[in-house]
């Protein structure tokens, strides 16, 4: 796991700088503890920092060949190494380390850009080819890892990370309007978006190649779901072989050179994660979980604690939980906004206090993201309808009533509305299949989950710590994509298939234990107090975000008025802390 950084001056008219490479690659420091590196020749620069995990000796990049035309800085972890590096040794290349990162080398000289259709793993990646002068950059699958980009009429620049891409003298921090309603509202960025004017995010699953002052985004992979399953199956066989196929990504994911564990929670998700692995560990696995202390009064005999210590004492393994207080979390809102670099939903500063604390223990951790957009597992998926009805994202409930807080010209020079609609449009009639629910789904993989990885991604590595995802090996989207949603969801039940795998390995309390949401403070007070500051900030001419809108609409909106009396707390809740973090994220940025 690592920061990746660079820089094309393509128009030729300049170097690049290693001063200013540098000053990218420091900007990523917390991603790459263990050792840094740059190539500068002429007009490409590569910046790599390094957090080692696999053959520590070795692997120093940015990574050459054997005669210097194709070089590399790689982010990420690619479980099927070793594998292609036998076939490579067999085609003739000679390798001088036993790390991936050689393996890219390699494979790219044999295969060329087609070579990222070999890998099974997460990863972000740049292969400079001298040769052809051609910048290849590369972004895994499911979108585990991010790659971040900003092209002019004369550099095309690129990192891990917008805060290193921020550090060059061409780039200036600017919000990106269309960004503001699509984030607050949708909890999801659209087309590409970040929250900066002239920074994209490369797409999950697509590479950008760039050759003759050309641009090329190029898909080579996506989930396809079919009208009906290419080998139709019984209930038990589904069962079957998706198990087999969550065995084998654990036992994959549990390649280290250094200590790693797992997450615990006590949920389903991470149970069963923790219980494979500690299956295939050769040592006794380390497992953590966290609560704040006056949550456990509030969740009762639903605490995470109880249920991560049962499981914790079923399975043997080393297990801490952290108890953290309110001020802990509220101490660390600006922190977090700068790691994960945009507005953070109510859970963010959360994950980020746990990875903080994981760091004296482990370097690499698995955790249970992903299993409920693939299975089914929230609460909306029990009363959905069809895809082809919907009209806002699932997961972002009173869409068209929030957007009315928006200022009337915000609004049309966004185009928010029709930019949702297209969305879903796009998303929910590409495929012809009847099945609604796994419709749903792959909007849930695409856009939401996107999110959850971007932010699981940015709160562990502002650490140093690689968290690895074995639901999301793609093999497992593949297939778990296709199973029929009636045994994913039925009669008020969801993620059937997954529980019955469970029942075979985990205690009958954790399997049936209510859903509850990653741990953050729980204060009925604050909904009172969130709101007042939210709708001062917009009341206000001295706040950041008071001119994204409408004033009056919001003090109906907070006072539940004039067409707002049916919001509930929640979503009051929700959005007065999406606007205040909103807000942070202006001040943190000096946008």
């Amino acid at each position: 796991m690592c920061g990746i950084c660079g820089a094309y001056h393509y128009g030729k008219e300049s170097p690049v700088s290693e001063a200013v490479l540098n000053r990218m690659n420091e900007a990523l420091a917390h991603r790459g503890p263990d050792g840094q590196g740059v190539f500068v020749d002429t007009f490409i620069g590569l910046g790599h920092r390094r957090l080692s995990v696999i053959d520590l000796q070795n692997g120093k990049q940015p990574m050459t060949n054997e005669d210097h035309t194709v070089w590399v800085t790689y982010n990420g972890e690619i479980y099927n190494f070793r594998e292609l590096k036998r076939d490579l040794e067999n085609k003739g290349h000679r390798f001088a380390t036993d790390c991936d990162t050689e393996v890219i080398v390699h494979s790219y000289e044999e295969y060329g850009p087609d070579c990222v259709r070999r890998f099974n793993g997460m990863f972000a990646f740049a292969v400079w080819d001298e040769k052809t002068e051609t910048l290849f950059l590369a972004r895994d699958r499911l979108g585990v890892k991010p790659l971040y980009y900003s092209l002019s009429d004369k550099t095309l620049l690129f990192a891990s990370e917008v805060k290193a891409i921020l550090q060059h003298p061409d780039i200036r921090a600017e919000a990106e309007p269309a960004a503001i309603p699509e984030y607050l509202f949708c909890t999801a960025l659209l087309n590409g978006h970040t929250m900066f004017k002239q920074i994209q995010s490369v797409p999950p699953g697509h590479t950008l190649l760039f050759r003759n002052k050309t641009k090329r985004l190029i898909p080579y992979w996506d989930i396809v779901l079919h009208q009906t399953p290419e080998e139709p199956r019984t209930f038990g066989e589904y069962k079957e072989h998706t198990l087999a196929l969550l065995q084998e990504s654990v036992r994959m994911r549990l390649m280290s050179d250094v200590p790693f564990g797992s997450l615990l929670s006590g949920g389903l998700d991470s149970s069963l994660i923790t219980a494979l692995a500690a299956g295939h560990a050769s040592h006794r696995l380390k497992t953590f979980s966290m609560e704040y202390g006056k949550n456990s009064e509030v969740a009762g005999a639903n605490s995470d604690t109880i249920y991560a210590r049962l499981m914790a004492d079923a399975l043997q393994t080393d297990h801490k939980e952290f108890i953290f207080r309110p001020e802990d979390y509220h101490d660390m809102l600006e922190k977090t906004t700068w790691h994960v670099e945009k507005p953070v939903d109510l859970t963010t500063p959360s994950v980020y206090l746990l990875y903080q604390r994981l760091k004296s223990d482990v370097t690499v951790v698995l955790s249970g993201e992903g299993s409920d957009e693939l299975f089914g597992g929230y609460f909306f998926f029990l009363n959905h309808k069809p895809a082809s009805e919907l009209s806002e994202f699932p997961w972002a409930p009173y869409l068209q009533e929030v957007s009315g807080l928006l200022n009337p010209d915000v609004a049309r020079q966004t185009r928010f509305q029709e930019n949702v609609s297209t969305a879903l449009r796009d998303m929910t009639s590409r495929f012809e299949t009847d099945d609604e629910l796994n419709k749903v789904l792959y909007l849930f993989i695409k856009l939401y989950l996107l999110e959850m990885l971007e932010r699981q991604d940015k709160t562990s590595m502002a650490w140093g710590i690689e968290a690895r995802v074995p639901f999301l090996d793609y093999r497992i989207v593949d297939y778990v994509a296709n199973i029929p949603s009636a045994y994913k969801l039925k009669e008020g039940k969801e993620k059937i298939i997954l529980k019955e795998i469970a029942r075979e390995l985990l205690p009958r309390e954790i399997v049936e234990r209510k859903k509850r949401p990653f741990p953050f403070p729980v204060d009925p007070k604050s909904v009172v107090v969130q709101k007042n500051i939210a709708n001062e900030l917009i009341q206000s001419g001295n706040s950041k975000i008071s001119a994204y809108f409408d004033k009056r609409a919001a003090n109906d909106f907070f006072n539940k008025k004039n067409g707002y009396d049916h919001m509930d707390n929640l979503a009051i809740f929700r959005t007065s802390h999406a606007l205040i973090a909103l807000e942070c994220w202006h001040k943190t940025f000096g946008v």
